[in-house]
């Protein structure tokens, strides 16, 4: 054999490898690319002893694929904190809703004292009121989370907010005992 020859018989050799071997990485893509589709955000392509051309696609790929998990990890979270804030206000919203009822029928009674219905409407008109507050706070978070609600940024002086705070509650806070500092 002459030299040219053996070289363009290595040459052959040489392509025949870079092609099956690009052929394997490729099948390797496309194996795994098929599972992703299929829903399984945790496979991850391996990229060991892959042509660079191909290990920059598999990289690019796996990071697609953890963008995804993400993304589906936190709609998940987002469902269930959606789930408990419904069942939390649902609760909130029965506590005083029940006790109207129920103040309601002891005010059917036509043997209460004046005393006991003033009591009552006492009741009553505080339970109505926590009822109208959560109610309110209900369409407030629903307009926030809907995209609704317009916020704008302002710089805030903390300490001011405090002692406005501070002030407003000054009563509260002597008769809580509590010293602030």
């Amino acid at each position: 054999p002459t030299p040219a020859l053996i070289v363009l018989l290595l040459g052959a050799l040489f392509c025949t490898v870079l092609c099956l071997r690009n052929m394997l990485d490729r099948a390797r893509i496309s194996q795994s690319t098929a599972q992703m589709s299929e829903g399984n955000l945790s496979i991850r392509i391996s990229t060991q002893s892959m042509l660079p051309s191909n290990k920059n696609l598999s990289e690019n790929i796996n990071r697609i694929c953890d963008g995804l998990h993400s993304a589906v990890e936190e709609q998940t979270k987002s469902e269930r904190m959606k789930t408990e804030l419904i069942t939390n206000v649902s609760h909130d919203l029965k506590t005083p809703l029940t006790a109207i009822i129920t103040y309601v029928d002891l005010l059917k009674n036509e043997d209460l004292s004046t005393e006991e219905r003033k009591d009552y409407v006492d009741v009553l008109d505080r339970k109505s009121i926590r009822l109208k507050t959560l109610i309110e706070d209900l369409f407030e978070i629903s307009k926030a989370t809907s995209g609704e609600l317009k916020l704008e940024k302002v710089d805030l002086d903390l300490v001011q907010l405090i002692q406005e705070v501070q002030l407003e509650l000054e009563e509260e806070i002597m008769k809580s005992g509590i010293t602030f500092k």
